[in-house]
């Protein structure tokens, strides 16, 4: 071996390489090889040029055979890691960069890269143990801290994963990732006012972070500072003009301050950028729509559901009794609770007409003097708005689908915020129920297809896809396929644990078929429980329920016989319920 050639041709291919000259380069690595086999550098920086070539058979194959010659190659062991965990290969990707770091156990970046990997394989503890040492090393990894933040969320540890972010607060005041983690974590948790001071401080640290512009903007948007929020969310746009989760905020924005143009235009710049998203085709096909359903009528219209209300606001409200409601409407519970004896009501109403028009019900039934309204969402509101605090909560806000109307996280705001100890809810707890459904005339329109002969699928752009619908069973073509089966059950007086964000609960369940139909999908509604004896349905057969029932369609209708079983999945959130991969077993 000629070692000053092998130096020379090294040097030369290097250069090629740097200059964009792979081919070139590749021959004087080549040549190198053939003036010495076993190489290293050769051998590692052809595998790395294959890797730029795209070529990622001939990368491994040269990393591998580095391997041979020296088993504990740092570079070799965590190449091919990166490279097998970007084929999502992580079985094979993992003893390579564990390897690797029993060789450099400082390297932080693969540390990152197992626990990385180890959570996409469901092993959180595996994923902790590794990052562990990372946060008690000098100088710090941020990223370690934020990685085992976002582990503790998955475990639903809430309070730990705040301590760890404040932790590397305390170590790196001005780091805007931890508050921007930190603010989303307190919004979960309905701490609005904390949430905005973290996410304030971030983009006040780091004027010119993407982020911290983007979650500030969009924190403000959705919390009755829409015009303050677009002009951060214009800001993270001018910073990142490409990335499409800008422009959706953008299109909320929009929305909240009443510009529809404008925020069409943002949906269809998000669109063009991610056209799969299925929320931003959510979205715009709700302002294309612009249509809003006059359910506040049929909502007074029911009278079962007025009386049902009525009766349980009178056996749980007496003089000593301080009552919020929320989401008002026309102020018609609020009055209920203050003509019961209540000595103090508080009422909340987020639309400014729709808040105008209670306030002058209330004046007209001479019951302004018991009733504060409030023109804003009860999430806006804290403890130092609300003196005394109150200990009854009165909401009717529920869709078809229960929680559609954002009933949890209002309910476990409040409860958690503004209200005294052993506070009483009405209704107290829902269960959701349901049946499978043959629906003919239904299912062809969800989605659009063939309509008598004539393919009509460009019609499905105004259907909001994949979720559910609002409809009254009795005005339909329709059959069950089912008994009645329970979906969930949900307790309003303590909701459950703040579910995090992009995240969700799901089960597997088994319904059997009692009927020889085509299966298009599930019906469900829900009873109230309003006390412990008062109960109000949204079940079918009642009339003037105003909820209707929901329906969520499979993609395609399935054809079961009876005596099978159907097998889905349950998902649901604080705000959605839906149905996957239905099969026949």
């Amino acid at each position: 071996m000629d070692t000053a050639k092998d130096e020379s041709l090294l040097v030369q291919a290097k250069s090629l390489q740097q200059k964009g000259d792979l081919v070139n380069a590749e021959k004087f690595y080549q040549q190198a090889l053939e003036n010495n086999p076993n190489s290293l550098e050769a051998i590692s920086s052809l595998a790395m040029l294959y890797l730029m070539k795209g070529d990622a058979h001939n990368a491994i194959s040269n990393w591998q055979k580095a391997l041979k010659i020296n088993p504990n190659d740092i570079e070799s062991l965590s190449n091919l890691g990166y490279v097998y965990s970007q084929f999502q290969d992580f079985n094979t990707a993992l003893p390579y960069l564990e390897s690797a770091h029993k060789v450099a156990p400082e390297r932080d970046d693969i540390c990152l890269q197992i626990a990385q990997i180890r959570t996409h394989l469901g092993n959180l503890s595996g994923a902790k143990e590794i990052l562990a040492p990372l946060m008690e090393s000098e100088p710090i990894s941020p990223n370690a801290y934020l990685m085992y933040a976002q582990l503790e969320l998955l475990s639903n540890d809430f309070p730990g994963a705040k301590a760890t972010l404040k932790k590397l607060l305390d170590k790196d005041p001005n780091l805007p990732e931890a508050m921007i983690n930190l603010g989303s974590i307190l919004e979960t948790e309905g701490n609005t006012k904390e949430a905005l001071s973290f996410f304030k401080n971030a983009a006040e640290k780091a004027p010119f972070h993407f982020q911290a512009n983007l979650e500030l903007g969009r924190f403000m948007s959705s919390n009755g500072q829409a015009e303050n929020g677009l002009a951060h969310l214009n800001k993270a746009a001018e910073i990142q003009p490409t990335d499409w989760g800008v422009h959706v905020h953008l299109g909320n924005a929009y929305q909240e301050i009443g510009d529809f143009d404008k925020a069409i235009n943002s949906y269809k710049k998000a669109l063009s950028i991610n056209p799969n998203d299925l929320g931003t085709r959510q979205n715009l096909s709700r302002v294309t729509s612009r249509f809003v359903p006059p359910w506040h009528l049929k909502m007074l219209a029911d009278h079962e559901r007025n009386d049902a209300f009525e009766k349980a606001i009178k056996n749980a409200v007496g003089e000593e009794s301080v009552v919020l409601d929320i989401g008002t409407g026309s102020g018609l519970l609020a009055m209920m609770a203050a003509k019961s004896g209540a000595k103090k009501v508080y009422a909340c109403e987020q639309s400014k007409y729709i808040a105008d028009a209670a306030l002058e019900n209330i004046t007209k039934n001479a019951l302004k003097d018991k009733i504060q309204l409030f023109q804003a969402k009860s999430t806006q509101l804290t403890n130092e708005d609300l003196d005394p605090k109150p200990n009854v909560i009165v909401a009717e806000i529920f869709d078809s689908g229960l929680l559609g109307e954002h009933a949890i996280p209002s309910f476990r705001h409040a409860l958690q915020n503004l209200c005294s100890t052993n506070t009483k809810v009405i209704p107290k707890a829902a269960e959701v129920k349901g049946k499978l459904l043959y629906a003919p005339k239904s299912g062809s329109v969800n989605p659009i297809k063939e309509i008598s002969g004539f393919d009509l699928s460009g019609f499905d752009q105004f259907r909001i896809p994949e979720e559910y619908i609002t409809q009254n069973l009795a005005d339909i073509t329709h059959e069950f396929c089912s008994e009645e089966f329970k979906i969930i059950d949900v307790d309003f007086e303590n909701p459950w644990p703040a579910i995090a964000p992009n995240q969700c609960r799901r089960f597997e369940i088994n319904v059997e078929v009692n009927s020889d139909q085509q299966i298009h999908g599930v019906a469900f509604w829900f009873i109230l429980l309003m006390d412990d004896k008062i109960k109000l349905s949204s079940a079918p057969g009642r009339k003037d329920n105003h909820w209707g029932q929901a329906i969520s369609f499979f993609p395609q209708p399935l054809y079961g016989k009876s005596g099978q079983k159907l097998r889905m999945i349950v998902n649901y959130t604080d705000t959605q319920i839906w149905f996957e991969d239905p099969k026949l077993i």
